[in-house]
């Protein structure tokens, strides 16, 4: 077999024979970046830079933590849990609230206003809505606040046990018509809006606003209006006034606006009944979507099953100390899925409400780091360390290291 010619070479020439286009001509041009001659750092983890990023961290941990936790316990709250409130309260009359339905966080507690010293009472009114009167069962609560608190004051209220995060009721709802569009029957039927779609009583009219989101929204109404009353010691009743303006992030409302449906098209979802009981008329028209900030609020759906979302706040007045009284419309009915439901008053720090949680995981972070700091110290510095770079615990240096072919006797 012939020997292979290289290119370039001549057909006489030999092996030893070269020219200048032997080189290939892809060849990268000789630069420090395209040949690898780069100039690099090498991390050297030294025992004095392990011990020195150790205290580093425990310490930027330990003070964060420390300071979440600062800021946690200087919020000031109290939750009551008002659940049984429609079976178990006194008909017409005050009576003890049970203390393990209310928990309280104050830096100051008297005998006069003690937070575990609450009240309720249940009562049916008679209430006028648009163009007809209902009666509803209210649920009064008295409660009291130990000392000054500072605003902003938040008023939340407390779902235990309701899944917003259902994969089905996550999708149930229809962007177009939540923007105002009104959306036809075909495109609706293309939504994932059922089983809230159509007027279940068979007149073929669209549901305003359809799918389950909206349908299941909370419907207890406390203080209408909304304000808190209050009897301190001058024994001069007071209001303390909330506002349901500014609860919703300010680009929430970008998602909705006023629809444009007739009101012979559509029909209130089936639980809105009790504040629509005759449809959608001009004394009593559909919600305008883009300022109801409570629907925006609710529309914003909760990643765990306990949950709060905002109701009202007061952003300018200090709530003084003394006993105060809440009206809670009860209509959201939590027995038929075992949930539990309560509302919350409470003030914000930087870090918002009350959640001490952030904290203790930062502070456990940070012990683990001091703890590592503190093993590494002693085990580098005072347990015997051993030279650094001693050759001599390099594996071929050690008597159980294989050894070279033994020499040939």
């Amino acid at each position: 077999m012939a020997p292979r010619r290289r290119r370039g070479a001549g057909p006489n020439a030999g092996d030893d024979a070269h020219s200048d286009t032997d080189a290939p001509k892809n060849r990268p041009p000789n630069t420090a970046f395209r040949q690898q001659r780069m100039r690099a750092w090498q991390c050297v983890l030294t025992p004095k830079l392990i011990v020195t990023i150790f205290s580093i961290l425990a310490a930027i941990y330990l003070g964060f933590g420390a300071y979440l936790t600062y800021l946690a316990h200087t919020v000031r709250d109290i939750r009551i849990d008002y659940t049984d409130c429609a079976t178990t309260a006194p008909n017409g009359t005050f009576g003890p609230l049970p203390q393990e339905h209310i928990t309280a966080h104050f830096a100051n507690s008297d005998g006069a206003h003690d937070p575990y010293q609450a009240e309720w009472m249940r009562e049916t009114r008679t209430v006028k809505v648009a163009n007809y009167t209902s009666d509803r069962t209210y649920c009064l609560v008295r409660f009291n606040i130990p000392e000054d608190l500072q605003p902003t004051i938040s008023f939340f209220y407390n779902l235990e046990n309701f899944y917003q995060n259902h994969r089905r009721y996550v999708n149930s709802f229809n962007a177009k018509q939540l923007l105002g569009d009104a959306v036809d029957g075909g495109t609706i039927n293309a939504s994932t809006c059922d089983p809230i779609t159509y007027d279940p009583l068979g007149s073929g009219k669209i549901v305003y606003p359809c799918g389950l989101v909206a349908n299941s929204i909370f419907n207890d109404t406390f203080s209408t209006p909304l304000l808190l009353s209050v009897r301190d010691s001058s024994a001069s009743n007071r209001t303390y006034n909330f506002t349901t303006q500014g609860i919703a992030w300010p680009g929430m409302k970008d998602l909705y606006g006023e629809t444009k449906y007739n009101y012979s098209q559509i029909v209130p979802p089936p639980n809105w009944h009790d504040r629509y009981r005759y449809g959608y008329v001009d004394n009593n028209p559909p919600p305008n979507l883009k300022e109801d900030e409570a629907f925006q609020n609710w529309m914003m759906l909760a990643a765990a099953p306990n949950f709060f979302k905002l109701y009202q706040k007061n952003e300018n007045e200090t709530m003084v100390a003394g006993q105060y009284q809440v009206d809670i419309e009860s209509n959201f009915n939590t027995t038929v899925y075992n949930g539990r439901k309560a509302f919350v008053l409470t003030t914000i720090s930087t870090m918002g409400s009350r959640n001490i949680w952030p904290g203790i995981i930062f502070l456990i972070v940070g012990g683990i780091c001091l703890i590592l700091d503190v093993y590494f110290i002693l085990s580098f510095f005072l347990w015997k360390p051993r030279k650094l770079g001693d050759p001599s615990y390099l594996s071929w240096n050690q008597p159980s290291a294989p050894q070279g072919h033994a020499s040939a006797s």
